[in-house]
């Protein structure tokens, strides 16, 4: 499985500000995802994309929880910073050739969502749940499926970012991986 991502930047004229391209890092949950929609304890797929500020690089146990959108520092994010993917913003198609599935995806976050340093994103699968401590309350539970990290971008709220994923899902004989 390889997955990429390009991020478009534009302004209000819809010129473009700013392109990043990364490559995908699959995170524990992501894999967990993939299993439990395999085995059909899972309800939900991808449901979601985000953005956030820290330009970390992934650490060996790939178990990171969320991405970063607030704290101490100065790049604190306003306006929310996850966007909704509805099935009309999914397609796929089969490259006999390569012997992929290819899954594309795409969404823009709003103007006003994500103002700040952006440095990672990622695609989420959100689910709603109801909170231990309270059976008739909802949370808002997140699962990161994958995460990139790029060169900063400052989004202002004027700007709309646009991301493009592609996952590829190889089929066949797969001893070569």
């Amino acid at each position: 499985m390889r997955a990429t991502v390009r991020l478009e930047l534009r302004n209000d004229d819809g010129e473009i500000v700013a392109v990043r391209r990364a490559n995908n890092s699959v995170m524990k949950s992501g894999a967990e995802l993939l299993a439990n929609l395999f085995t059909g304890k899972a309800s939900k797929g991808i449901t979601h994309m985000g953005v956030g500020i820290s330009g970390e690089p992934e650490e060996g146990t790939f178990v990171r929880e969320a991405l970063t959108t607030a704290g101490d520092s100065p790049d604190a994010l306003t306006g929310g910073s996850e966007t909704p993917i509805v099935p009309a913003d999914f397609t796929v198609k089969a490259d006999a050739e390569r012997r992929v599935i290819v899954v594309q995806v795409h969404a823009t976050l709003p103007k006003s969502a994500g103002v700040g340093t952006l440095r990672e994103a990622a695609l989420l699968s959100q689910e709603t749940v109801p909170p231990p401590d309270d059976p008739d309350g909802v949370a808002i539970v997140n699962k990161l499926y994958n995460r990139v990290t790029f060169a900063p971008i400052k989004k202002q709220d004027d700007h709309e970012l646009t991301m493009f994923w592609e996952v590829t899902f190889p089929y066949g004989d797969l001893n070569w991986l």
